[in-house]
């Protein structure tokens, strides 16, 4: 698989610049000497329906048709949560860019695109229970075509995702969220937004420094 070589040293960039906000945060004590500070991990998890948006402009061959631009999409992320609004974490999913049929007489053949997301993710709660995302990364991107011969080819491009989240608790720990998702793999111009629903659950909780 071809990794482009930019890709991990820009994202590793990322992460210690927004793991170097998180501390500097750290520093400010946002709540009452004596009272203790809690840190969490927290999991998302949740799947959807994603939809195309850039053209599809193909050379003019005569055997493309029946383009389809909707497909399934998952995600999967995990975050550090500090008592602060912004949190840092990853993700990665899956998300189906789109396919369409080929057809050349009595030749019949299928071909799509599907991308897997790697991103450093931001977070920000805006208002009580809305929440927004952003993440820079790279998406993974595999081209599958079934005619006269199976070929796979996979490929590399740089991105970014932005997303808006609605969660309402059902215990102290868990929550169902409902998000609306725009990922752009700007170096090969893939635009797709997407409706995906979501279980948060937060895992892991611990104690920070205590006030003085």
């Amino acid at each position: 698989m071809y990794i482009n070589k930019t890709i991990f040293p820009a994202c590793v960039a990322v992460l210690i610049v927004g793991c170097n906000s998180l501390f500097a945060q750290d520093a400010v004590k946002p709540n009452p000497p004596g009272i203790a500070k809690k840190h969490s991990l927290v999991l998302h998890v949740g799947g959807g329906y994603s939809n195309y948006l850039s053209p599809l402009n193909f050379k003019a061959t005569g055997i493309e048709k029946d383009f389809v631009r909707s497909g399934p999409a998952a995600t999967i992320r995990i975050l550090w949560q500090p008592q602060y609004r912004l949190r840092l974490g990853l993700e990665t999913g899956f998300c189906n860019f789109y396919s369409y049929r080929l057809v050349n007489g009595n030749k019949k053949g299928k071909a799509s695109v599907s991308a897997i997301p790697v991103m450093v993710v931001w977070s920000m709660a805006i208002v009580k229970r809305l929440d927004i995302f952003a993440g820079f990364g790279t998406y993974m991107l595999t081209s599958k075509l079934d005619y006269e011969g199976k070929v796979i080819s996979k490929s590399n491009s740089l991105g970014t995702s932005v997303a808006l989240a609605y969660k309402i608790p059902i215990s102290k720990t868990t929550a169902i969220a409902a998000e609306a998702k725009w990922m752009n793999a700007f170096q090969t111009k893939d635009d797709v937004v997407s409706a995906e629903l979501r279980v948060v659950w937060k895992f892991y909780q611990w104690d920070g420094r205590k006030g003085k």
